[in-house]
């Protein structure tokens, strides 16, 4: 499903990644495959993982668990070349949130993808994100037209 246009512009994302194609992800067709583009999708969110975590401050002992990525193609991803991957938060609720993504290649919009995370508790089930996460997921949200609501 094709994301709306407003996901497709750079400045959207507040956070950036760059990664370098690689010659082991080229085809046969001479385009990157698949699966290497969901592995460009998983290095950027993890440094913004990491990143979102540092900022949280004490967070220990709680369990994220990735329950849903959904990728959408946009474009062919040519090697070599460095890409860039914008992350952002998408959504927050009170067990849950979504990173939302797009991936440039030469200013162009690629692709996206959307990965939802909720905190599990081993006993529980999901629980509530704690507040200074929640803070900091805040300050870290798509920045989106002014007559584009968020949950």
């Amino acid at each position: 499903m094709k994301p709306p246009a407003w996901r497709l512009a750079r400045d959207v994302y507040p956070y950036a990644t760059e990664i370098q194609t690689r010659y082991r992800d080229e085809d046969m067709l001479r385009h990157v495959n698949n699966m290497a583009i969901a592995d460009y999708y998983d290095e950027a969110r993890n440094r913004f993982s990491r990143a979102i975590f540092k900022a949280a401050g004490d967070i220990t002992g709680m369990r994220l668990v990735n329950v849903e990525n959904a990728v959408n193609f946009l474009a062919e991803v040519h090697h070599p070349d460095t890409l860039t991957v914008g992350s952002g938060i998408l959504s927050i609720s009170n067990q849950a949130y979504v990173i939302g993504q797009a991936l440039f290649q030469k200013g162009a919009c690629v692709g996206t993808c959307d990965t939802v995370f909720v905190r599990a508790s081993r006993s529980r089930g999901a629980s509530a994100l704690p507040d200074n996460l929640r803070t900091v997921l805040e300050s870290f949200r798509l920045r989106t037209p002014d007559d584009v609501t968020l949950a």
